[in-house]
């Protein structure tokens, strides 16, 4: 599969953190490194969102379609 364009979601359990924020990436969704790009990911966002005080006890992450919407994956980490 071919690199694509995704927004990115971070959540506290069941809430949405730095809602009013956008977050767009390119990723390949089959790649063998995408664990890595997300926990990178993940890790950033987190420190993102703990910066803006927001209760980050158990993050993850929601893999989107940039134009739909739908979610693709949901990323709590390796």
């Amino acid at each position: 599969m071919a690199a694509l364009t995704y927004r990115l979601r971070i959540y506290d359990g069941q809430y949405e953190v730095l809602h009013k924020r956008n977050y767009v990436v390119t990723l390949d969704l089959d790649s063998p490194g995408l664990d890595g790009v997300l926990d990178r990911q993940l890790g950033t966002l987190t420190r993102e969102a703990l910066a803006a005080n927001e209760p980050m006890d158990s993050p993850r992450l929601e893999v989107c379609d940039a134009r739909t919407g739908t979610v693709l994956l949901d990323w709590s980490g390796a």
